[in-house]
Parts: C-alpha cells; sequence; structure tokens
C-alpha cells in the first residue's frame, strides 16, 4: 500500500543606466511622437497604461514605478482592468484624454523619461502637460505636471521628511531627485575622466561620472583597451579612445554598435562582452524590455499577490510541526508506562506484607526475578496505593492511544500543507486563489478581512488533453484532484500520480477499452510535470484509490499500482484547453 498527498523573486537585476534608457527613449520618441492618446486605464496602483493611436495603429504604452521592476516600453500584454478607477488614472483622463504625445526625452541627463503632451483645458485652451517616468527601482515614481512643472499628481508622494529633497505633493514644483556627479556625455564628465591620477579607473568612473552601471564601464574599458587597475594617469592617446567612445554613446541609437538584446536578465543597448547569460537580440530596445520586463512584472505581482496565502501557509506549517514535536514528546513519555502497572500487581501480590504507615515495599519481581522496592504513600492504604498506580497506568495508556492518532493526524496535516505550499509555489500568474483560500480557512489558517465579500470566480475546470483518442484529465489544486479521482472518474479509468511527492492526480479516461503504453507514458510525464525532473510515477486503476482514512483533500491510499520513470512535459500541443 502506498499513501500520495496531490497538490498542483524574479531575481533580477531592475539596473538599466541612462545609456540603455536614452536609447529606449529615442525609440518611442520617434514611434509615438505625434500620437493620438486613446484611452488610459490603471491596472495596478503602480502601473499606468496609455493606448496611444500612431500610424495607423494602437499602440500600448506600459509605465510602472513597481519597485521590483520599473520600466517604460511599448506591449502588447493585456491585464484587467478594475472596476472603479483610481483617482490618479481619472486625473489623467481628465486632462490627456484628448491630446497628442508631442516628445518623448530624458529629463535632466538623469534616469528620467518625460512624456509631453499637447492637450486642451476645460476652457478650450491650448496646454501642455508632463508624464515624468522615474526609473529608479525602489525610488522609482510616476509624476503628472502642468507645463509649468507645478505637479498635479503623482502615484507616490514623497513628503519634505521623506523626500531627501526631491519633494512630490500636489501643488509643489517638480524638481528631479539631486544628482551630484555629471552625465557621462558632458565636457565636465570627460574633464573629471581625464584627470584621472592613478589607481582604480573602473572605480574612478563610477565614483565621478553619472549615467554608467558597473557593466557598461567594463565594456567601455574593454572596447578601449584599459585595464581596471592602472597604476598611473591616462596618456593621450588613452582620453583620446575613451572619450570618443564616450561621444559615440551619446546617442548610441546612432552608434554602429547599437543592436539591442538581452542577456541574462538585463537589457543592453549592445552585446556586453563580459555580461553573463543566454544572449537573446531583438529589433528595438522597447522590444527587448518588453520581453524581459513583462515577465519579471508578472511574477513579482504574482508573488506579491500570494505572499498572504503563503505566509499563512507557514505559519500553520510552523504551527503543525510544533504539534508533532509534542506528540513525540508525550509518545515518549508513555514508553515506560508498564512500569506503574507492575508496581500496582507487586503491591496487590504483596499486600499482606504492608502494614499502615509503611513508606516502602520490598519484594521479588515476579517478572525479572530481582528484588526491588516499591515507593509507597503513607496516607494510602495498600490498596489505595495499588490504585494510584493503576490509575497512573491507564492515564498513560489512554494518553498513548489518544496521542497516537493525534500524531497520525497531524503527521497528515504536514503531508497536506506541503501539497498547498507546493500549489502556491506553482500557481500561474491571474489564476484564481479561491481554492487555496476555502482550504486554508477550513483549517483555520486564513481569514478573510470582516466585511470582506467571497470573490465570485468561476471555477477552473481540470486540464484536458487528447491522446492518441483518449481523454486525460489533470487535477490543478487539492479539490479538484479529489472531484476528479472520486467523482469524475470511474472504478475502471487509469489513475496516475507522483511516487512520494506532491503533484496533480492524472486520470484517463478509459471507457472500457485497454490503455497502449505510450498512453500512460505520456500521461505520466504529464504528472511528472510539475516534478521539475524526471521523477516516478505510480498508476493503478481507480477502483484500488481510496481516501485516506482522516485525511484531507486529495490525500489517499493506493494498491495493487506499477511504476514509471517519466521526464516532466506539460505536452500543451496535446491540450484541449
Amino acid at each position: 500500500m502506498h499513501c500520495a498527498l496531490a497538490a498542483d523573486v524574479y531575481n533580477i537585476t531592475m539596473g538599466s543606466d541612462y545609456l540603455a534608457l536614452s536609447a529606449l527613449a529615442a525609440e518611442l520618441n520617434s514611434a509615438l511622437s505625434g500620437a493620438r492618446m486613446d484611452k488610459i486605464v490603471q491596472p495596478e496602483a503602480d502601473e499606468v497604461r496609455l493606448f496611444l493611436r500612431a500610424n495607423g495603429r494602437t499602440e500600448c504604452l506600459v509605465a510602472s514605478c513597481n519597485a521590483g521592476a520599473p520600466r517604460l516600453h511599448l506591449t502588447s500584454e493585456r491585464k484587467q482592468n478594475p472596476v472603479t478607477a483610481p483617482n490618479f488614472c481619472m486625473l489623467l483622463r481628465k486632462y490627456l484624454s484628448v491630446s497628442v504625445l508631442r516628445e518623448v526625452g530624458m529629463w535632466r541627463q538623469d534616469r528620467i523619461i518625460f512624456l509631453r503632451f499637447d492637450a486642451r483645458t476645460e476652457m478650450r485652451d491650448n496646454a501642455a502637460f508632463y508624464l515624468f517616468i522615474e526609473i529608479m527601482n525602489r525610488y522609482a515614481n510616476i509624476v503628472f505636471t502642468d507645463a509649468e512643472l507645478t505637479i498635479l499628481d503623482a502615484v507616490k508622494h514623497l513628503g519634505f521628511d521623506d523626500g531627501g529633497g526631491h519633494v512630490v505633493l500636489r501643488g509643489v514644483k517638480y524638481t528631479p531627485p539631486e544628482q551630484p556627479k555629471p552625465n557621462f556625455a558632458t565636457a565636465v564628465a570627460h574633464d573629471r575622466i581625464c584627470a584621472f591620477p592613478g589607481g582604480d579607473l573602473h572605480r574612478w568612473m563610477l565614483d565621478n561620472v553619472s549615467g554608467f552601471s558597473g557593466a557598461t564601464v567594463s565594456e567601455l574599458l574593454r572596447r578601449a583597451g584599459l585595464d581596471s587597475d592602472l597604476p598611473r594617469p591616462l596618456s593621450a592617446e588613452e582620453k583620446d579612445a575613451l572619450t570618443s567612445l564616450l561621444a559615440d554613446m551619446g546617442d548610441v541609437t546612432r552608434s554602429p554598435l547599437y543592436a539591442p538584446c538581452v542577456i541574462g536578465k538585463e537589457v543592453y543597448p549592445f552585446p556586453y562582452a563580459a555580461a553573463k547569460g543566454d544572449r537573446k537580440s531583438y529589433a528595438t530596445i522597447t522590444q527587448a524590455y518588453d520581453a524581459l520586463y513583462t515577465a519579471a512584472d508578472r511574477e513579482l505581482r504574482n508573488k506579491a499577490r500570494l505572499r498572504t496565502l503563503s505566509t499563512a501557509v507557514k505559519h500553520l506549517r510552523s504551527r503543525t510541526e510544533k504539534n508533532v514535536a509534542i506528540d513525540r514528546e508525550r509518545l515518549a513519555e508513555c514508553e515506560n508506562m508498564d512500569k506503574w502497572r507492575v508496581m500496582g500487581e507487586l503491591i496487590v501480590a504483596n499486600i499482606y506484607r504492608i502494614k499502615k504507615g509503611d513508606r516502602l515495599l520490598r519484594c521479588q519481581d515476579y517478572y525479572t526475578g530481582e528484588e526491588r522496592e516499591i515507593p509507597l504513600d503513607e496516607r494510602l492504604t495498600p490498596s489505595g496505593n495499588s490504585a494510584a498506580y493503576y490509575n497512573r497506568y491507564n492515564k498513560l495508556k489512554r494518553t498513548k492511544e489518544f496521542t497516537e492518532k493525534k500524531l497520525a493526524s497531524d503527521l497528515l496535516l504536514l503531508e497536506y500543507v506541503g501539497s498547498l505550499e507546493a500549489e502556491i509555489a506553482t500557481l500561474p500568474y491571474d489564476s484564481p486563489t479561491v481554492a487555496i483560500e476555502q482550504e486554508l480557512e477550513k483549517l483555520g489558517a486564513f481569514k478573510r478581512k470582516t466585511g470582506a465579500k467571497v470573490r465570485k470566480e468561476k471555477p477552473e475546470a481540470p486540464k484536458e488533453y487528447d491522446i492518441e483518442g483518449f481523454t486525460v484529465l489533470a487535477g490543478r489544486n487539492n479539490l479538484q484532484n479529489d472531484e476528479l479521482t472520486f467523482r469524475v472518474a470511474t472504478s475502471s479509468d487509469m489513475w496516475l500520480h507522483l511516487k512520494n511527492l506532491h503533484g496533480a492526480h492524472v486520470v484517463i479516461l478509459t471507457e472500457g477499452r485497454p490503455v497502449p503504453d505510450s498512453v500512460i507514458k505520456t500521461a505520466a510525464e504529464i504528472a511528472a510535470s510539475s516534478a521539475g525532473a524526471s521523477a516516478e510515477v505510480d498508476y493503478t486503476l481507480r477502483r484500488f484509490v481510496k481516501r485516506c482514512p482522516g485525511g484531507h483533500p486529495g490525500q489517499v491510499i493506493y494498491t495493487d499500482f506499477k511504476t514509471v520513470v517519466a521526464s516532466p512535459d506539460t505536452h500543451p500541443e496535446l491540450s484541449k484547453r
């Protein structure tokens, strides 16, 4: 017999420097200058989407100040919008619904891209408005101002105490964060680089010039033929080589080097030799940003969305593990309970030898043949002493019986918690979470906020496949696994599950037909898809699968099974949905 339980950060360096962002701004300006506003939405609290009509087609420009993935680029990805638009979105609609995007550019040579719009006021007067997208990781923001740069609103408000000199409040003049170092494209920056006294040239450039990440500095030094560790000042030839490269970078989109790509987990305006990871080239840098940052944003938001559930499951695991430890400690105390029964028996066997007031009984233990001493309570009669030892034994016996059942229940719950953890870890973006919330509510690990309404999400159907004419179903969560196994499948259907691992229940609907080995193999690969590596998959007829006594949804025991080794494969080409 075998018991099974089923279940079915984005580490990315969001450190785009001025060089990559200036190329992005130049591309967007070329593609969108003169575009008319079509629609404005705000699907996330920190993300705005502008739908612009340009060159006979509608483009979606996404601007996000999410601390983990700040971005601005064109995208084909769509998101569901809230029923009620946020205040910031309503303000943008008020001023920009009938507007034209005139310019996209870099602001004050820092990591701030501005969008300048020509629009009309409520009095039908011509007016200009700016949307500043500050792409500065955790300091990222989206700020909306009028032509005089007076802030009308922003996604994040920064007061005088927490803005570090960069105040973002309604009615305040917009001033970008202070940048103490000159931009690499300025003459001042060139002078500072040329004044290098010797030492760590890489560190000197980072400390004295803005607009470059460490990776870009390393690439420039490599292309200029310079070592990072240089014990002397730069020669005239070295200065010329370096400043010439910097001049080319002033408008990298016109440089012969320009070839947007993604290497590893970063966007580059051209391939960096020292960058590590797989490289993928794109026709435009906005396509590169879209490919990388959209995936990063989805994963970051999915983790944020599931954080409450993950925390609830984490606390449930901690509580259950503590209960298991207590159970085992109590069972350890019950291991020697028979000694109290033996003492009670020996008192009864030697009761004629005990006198009132005795504190000790010396007698022979007829189990071992050895003489032993049994403590007595002088306040009790001989039969009372015997009863006290029997009572202690019976109490420990009852405790052992109860604790053994409780330990078995707690271990089942611990296994069930593992399935919930696996389910949350693999839950796709935008997938319903109601089933997991319901499971946690039943366990007392999750409580909705007072007055919160249960979202009416349409239950997802099991994953369905067509394999050589056989319909194959795979559960998405514990509740669905339970439904699929015990309500959908018949006794003659084939049932599959990962051996000793959490995963989906997979059922082959046989309709009375024999199942070819090739179908079992493919279904096993689907069952193994959550394992991440080749794994053993058990299969048997549904009639040999039963619920675990006292178990939770998806926990089963099964017999008469066989095992195959399968490589993980979701087989999307066979999916019916």
